[in-house]
């Protein structure tokens, strides 16, 4: 009597570990943690020379690739968008030049503040404020870095 039991577990154990095994073993890689960044700020300009390229070309299946899900932008004109909207209405960028790239990592973190010289359009309305302090934060999604906010600031006058 006592075998039985230690035979109905011994199968029991079998089922469930072929339930779960193939879940577990299914788990996507993109639960990777971010590396440690030799130099973040060479990271982050590289990121965000991308952002600017990406925006330039107005591609937005690369975008929509880039673009963290929970992306924001906030602009010095006080509007702001979440990734859909800012994807149905992109800026339009002719030129950029980006300058005093400073970057920062902590674990699946990476935040690059830095000037933007940009000339272009953004809401119908000319942009060109010369070099505007800008922040951006960069996540890790486990397999690769997504910018996940900017936000653009009004140059300091007077």
């Amino acid at each position: 009597m006592q075998m039985g039991r230690v035979i109905r577990f011994g199968v029991a154990g079998a089922a469930v570990a072929l339930m779960v095994g193939p879940s577990v073993a299914a788990t996507p890689t993109a639960t990777r943690p971010a590396r440690r960044l030799a130099n973040p700020t060479a990271t982050a300009t590289s990121l965000s020379n991308r952002y600017f390229t990406l925006l330039m070309n107005k591609d937005v299946p690369g975008l929509k690739r880039f673009l963290s899900p929970a992306f924001q932008v906030q602009r010095a004109d006080g509007s702001s968008a979440e990734k859909k909207d800012f994807l149905a209405k992109l800026p339009v960028i002719n030129k950029f030049e980006l300058t005093d790239m400073r970057g920062t990592q902590a674990g699946g973190t990476l935040i690059v503040r830095y000037l933007a010289t940009v000339e272009g359009t953004v809401n119908g309305r000319p942009y060109t404020p010369g070099p505007a302090p800008r922040l951006a934060t960069y996540a890790w999604n486990g397999t690769r870095w997504q910018i996940a906010a900017n936000a653009n600031f009004n140059p300091l006058k007077g």
